[in-house]
């Protein structure tokens, strides 16, 4: 198995494919290109499809295989990741073969540590860390609103519904709330902790509640723009007991000594009881300098009727279909890139604005 020769019918291999989030990347990929061929890897590949589709294959892939590609026979055009590569396997699997990669499923530190890694191996091949905030979606409208500013400051806020659909890899950042993190304010780190700092919020469903901080990877792609002085992702959830209940277990150490993999359960009981689905709401608020030097505010509020799942399979399809449409702007420069970094890349604000607009997600912008 290689990378795809020039000219053949586009193949897209999805690993974790059968999942709630794989799936639907792999029902957006095709309502917009009837034409490709999509791989569904995971590790038993006789499982039913999610759906039924002639250009939809099975394969099989582990991500925790010496070789995760090994039993993959078809030349790819691009991989997709949307389960955990705790090794590391797949990404260097991919880098090997030189197939482009687009990966969301990296919580910060291991995020950091694949970037490190692949300027150890010195790459040659595309690969796109997507693993913001749905699926970097926040990250990618914070670039847009934040055009023409400088000494700008990003507040990032998530109303998570705790009835939404989620698959059990969602969860990991459950695991790292007792962890601190750091952060970029006016260009200086500093470390902070989970669950501190909230900030009251109106979301777009017009429900006020506090939000904290939490640690992903928005705030640490979005301050490599010299434009940007800070970025914070807060998150906020629809329960309000539910939240004052996991606060109080942060802030007093409840939730660290719950730590390891014996309370596992516990810790999910919390937060992780996934349903049929819930409304996924986004504000990022953004406050910079103008041309003239002035402070400027604006807001921009983002809906998705089909929850977070589907936005964060919008936030990895966005990246994924660009570079089947234009890989040569990725093969000039084969490196790794950020979500924001789409902007870049041929894609202009208003192609981000429509894609997500045509799929359902309500956008209001506010300046």
């Amino acid at each position: 198995m290689k990378s795809q020769t020039k000219g053949a019918r586009q193949t897209v291999l999805i690993v974790g494919g059968y999942g709630v989030v794989g799936s639907q990347i792999a029902r957006i990929l095709l309502q917009r290109h009837p034409g490709m061929i999509i791989l569904l890897g995971g590790r038993n590949p006789n499982r039913p499809v999610p759906f039924e589709e002639k250009s939809v294959q099975t394969v099989s892939v582990n991500n925790m295989a010496e070789d995760p590609l090994e039993h993959v026979t078809e030349e790819l055009t691009l991989i997709i990741n949307v389960v955990n590569d705790l090794e590391d396997r797949l990404l260097l699997s991919a880098v090997r073969r030189r197939i482009p990669l687009v990966d969301v499923t990296r919580w910060t530190e291991r995020f950091i540590h694949a970037f490190n890694k692949l300027e150890e191996v010195n790459t040659s091949t595309p690969v796109i860390f997507s693993s913001g905030w749905m699926g970097g979606t926040a990250a990618l409208f914070a670039k847009i609103i934040s055009e023409g500013l400088w000494d700008t400051h990003i507040n990032i806020h998530a109303l998570y519904s705790l009835k939404d659909k989620a698959g059990p890899d969602s969860t990991a950042y459950m695991d790292r709330l007792s962890i601190p993190f750091d952060i970029v304010e006016n260009k200086v780190k500093r470390s902070v902790y989970p669950m501190t700092d909230p900030i009251k919020v109106r979301f777009p469903n017009d429900y006020i509640t506090k939000s904290y901080r939490l640690d992903t990877p928005d705030h640490v792609t979005l301050v490599k723009d010299k434009n940007i002085s800070a970025a914070h992702f807060r998150i906020a959830f629809d329960n309000k007991a539910s939240t004052c209940a996991l606060v109080a277990m942060v802030r007093t150490g409840l939730w660290g000594r719950l730590s390891g993999e014996r309370f596992r359960r516990v810790r999910h009981s919390v937060l992780y009881n996934p349903g049929n689905g819930q409304p996924h709401y986004l504000v990022i608020h953004i406050r910079g300098r103008n041309v003239e030097g002035q402070y400027e505010e604006r807001t921009i509020q983002l809906t998705d009727p089909l929850g977070q799942t589907h936005l964060t399979a919008l936030g990895a399809a966005i990246q994924a279909e660009n570079i089947v449409r234009a890989a040569d702007n990725y093969w000039r420069n084969p490196r790794a890139y950020y979500p924001e970094e789409l902007l870049d890349l041929g894609v202009s604000a208003t192609n981000v604005f429509d894609y997500y607009r045509a799929h359902g997600v309500v956008i209001n912008e506010a300046r």
